[in-house]
């Protein structure tokens, strides 16, 4: 009996000092977070991504209007409901917080806290800080780079599907006709 209570006793012990672990752990991912400006990098990635479907979207509801002149008010009316309901649609269904935490469990299960102290001592570092400043700078100019280089792809791949919609629709029409 009193081998079982000293052996829950260690086992409270051990799960206490884990669990102080994992907290201590854990602020200094916060604290990693913050000095490396994680969350308004994640927030200027979902920015960037919303004004790329608002750079595409337009252009088909464009088309879809010249591709059909003459429709009725209702029906325009529907096209910009439809429209507005795809910029709803095509928003992140995560939030920012959720993107911090989860960088935060998979950058945490690789470093250990010893490796994570120094990592820290580095960002703290004026090096680290000038780093920190200097991948901001590059992050803003890397998305935008291959958001320019994508816009031409997605233009492309956009100008090639409406153009086969066209031939469909006109191949349907002339099969009425008939």
């Amino acid at each position: 009996m009193i081998v079982f209570r000293f052996a829950v006793i260690a086992l409270l012990l051990t799960a206490s000092y884990a669990f102080a672990d994992e907290a201590s752990k854990a602020a200094k991912l916060k604290e990693l977070v913050k000095i490396q400006g994680l969350y308004e990098i994640i927030e200027q990635q979902k920015s960037y991504c919303q004004e790329q479907v608002k750079l595409i979207a337009p252009k088909m509801l464009q088309e879809a209007k010249t591709q059909f002149p003459g429709l009725k008010k209702t029906t325009l009316a529907a096209l910009e409901n439809a429209y507005q309901k795809f910029l709803n649609a095509a928003k992140p269904a995560w939030t920012t917080e959720e993107a911090v935490n989860a960088w935060s469990i998979y950058y945490g299960l690789n470093v250990t806290e010893d490796e994570l102290d120094s990592i820290l001592a580095f960002y703290r570092s004026p090096i680290g800080q000038k780093d920190t400043e200097a991948a901001k700078i590059a992050m803003q100019q890397w998305t935008i780079f291959f958001m320019e280089k994508n816009n031409v792809t997605i233009e492309k791949a956009t100008q090639a599907y409406i153009s086969e919609l066209r031939a469909i629709i006109k191949a349907e029409a002339k099969k009425r006709r008939k």
